[in-house]
């Protein structure tokens, strides 16, 4: 529950609602919000993480440490491979994926299910039945090629929206407005998304560093008072010495895990980069329907004018920094800074995570290097907002 006593907010949560009180117009106004969606169906992980070592145990105790004769081990093969084939793809559909109704994620679980069988159950008592691997290794490879396609359709889709990016001269970046477009795009595949991130993490790290950083009154900072850089640059030098370090010492123990190692340290490295660029390029920007905020490659969100309530100073006491339905445009390094800015949303916005990852936020906390030239900017371009620190 959040109370503020000159009226500018109060919520309060009852149900699967959330009951705000909000200064619009000089009068407050009670509102209903039902929560964020992502809050009421969560993937229930754990469930599905007991549930499934629980069939993998009892399997396993079945075939390595209770005595069966040979006609029970046959059957005893057969119902394993029910449970690890079709019951462990069921739960992780009904706990993990039917939200979204992510389909293919499934087929690989139960790809995986089928080699951890085969891990447990002697291969004696699997003669016979070699036919349930070949047939989702063709499964697997006919979504493989489906995922190529998909791939193909990908670049085609950036090479057209580049194109059309690079003929206009927007407010924000032309790779952010790539990303936003692109997404926007394949909206509804997941590996889209993530190949999406990729690609953006790599221009970044790689082919940015010549590209200046825009300069107007309606681009905003929120990193030069802060040592977020520094921090890490300081990473990517501790990655590099762990790396040179460690790869030997494992390398005399397991060559293969010291080279998967080394492969992990150095896509961190090149993921930091494109970090720092993502961060020095991509600034919050007021444009005349929106205000854009980027917080590196991590997660940014986009604030249409038409559900902007308010755009003003943060109260003593009011920011949360717990607040699950709000999104943080806080940049973190050895302590977290404070906002001073909060824009209220009568409607929720998306904020998109790296790798296509989403929720949902009905206020967003910026802390800024320039928070008064920044309400300045909102308030030319009609934004409500209160221009002076403290007023309700």
């Amino acid at each position: 529950m959040k109370l503020k006593e000159n009226g500018h907010f109060f919520s309060k949560r009852r149900g699967n609602f959330c009951y705000k009180i909000i200064r619009r117009d000089n009068n407050l106004v009670k509102e209903a919000v039902h929560m964020n969606a992502a809050h009421v169906s969560q993937p229930k992980w754990k469930w599905f993480i007991i549930l499934s070592a629980v069939i993998v145990l009892s399997n396993f105790y079945a075939h390595r440490l209770l005595p069966l004769s040979e006609n029970d081990r046959q059957w005893a093969a057969a119902g394993s491979l029910v449970d690890f084939v079709l019951v462990l793809p069921l739960l992780a559909y009904l706990f993990v994926f039917r939200r979204k109704r992510q389909v293919v994620p499934v087929i690989g679980v139960a790809l995986s299910g089928y080699f951890a069988a085969k891990a447990i159950i002697p291969q004696a008592h699997l003669a016979g039945m070699e036919w349930v691997g070949w047939l989702l290794l063709a499964g697997e490879a006919a979504l493989f090629a489906a995922e190529i396609w998909i791939i193909v359709r990908l670049v085609k889709t950036i090479r057209s929206i580049r194109r059309k990016v690079d003929a206009t001269e927007g407010a924000v970046t032309p790779a952010l407005t790539v990303w936003h477009e692109a997404e926007a795009a394949f909206s509804e595949n997941r590996l889209a998304k993530v190949i999406i991130s990729e690609w953006m993490m790599w221009k970044f790290a790689v082919t940015s560093w010549r590209q200046k950083a825009p300069e107007s009154n309606r681009h905003f900072t929120a990193h030069r008072r802060t040592s977020v850089l520094a921090f890490r640059i300081m990473l990517i030098h501790a990655i590099i010495l762990e790396t040179v370090g460690v790869h030997w010492l494992i390398h005399s123990w397991s060559p293969v895990l010291a080279w998967i190692m080394a492969v992990l340290n150095i896509y961190a490295v090149f993921f930091f980069l494109g970090e720092i660029q993502a961060i020095r390029l991509n600034r919050v920007t007021v444009e005349p329907d929106k205000i854009t905020i980027p917080m590196g490659l991590t997660k940014r969100v986009v604030a249409e004018k038409d559900h902007i309530l308010s755009v003003r100073w943060i109260e003593e006491g009011e920011y949360n920094p717990k607040d699950q339905t709000a999104f943080h445009g806080i940049y973190t390094d050895m302590e977290k800074g404070k906002p001073q800015i909060v824009i209220e949303l009568d409607r929720p916005a998306t904020v998109h995570y790296i790798y296509g990852f989403a929720k949902k936020a009905d206020t967003i906390y910026l802390c800024l290097d320039q928070p008064s030239e920044f309400l300045e900017a909102a308030e030319a371009e009609g934004f409500k907002h209160t221009s002076q620190k403290g007023d309700g």
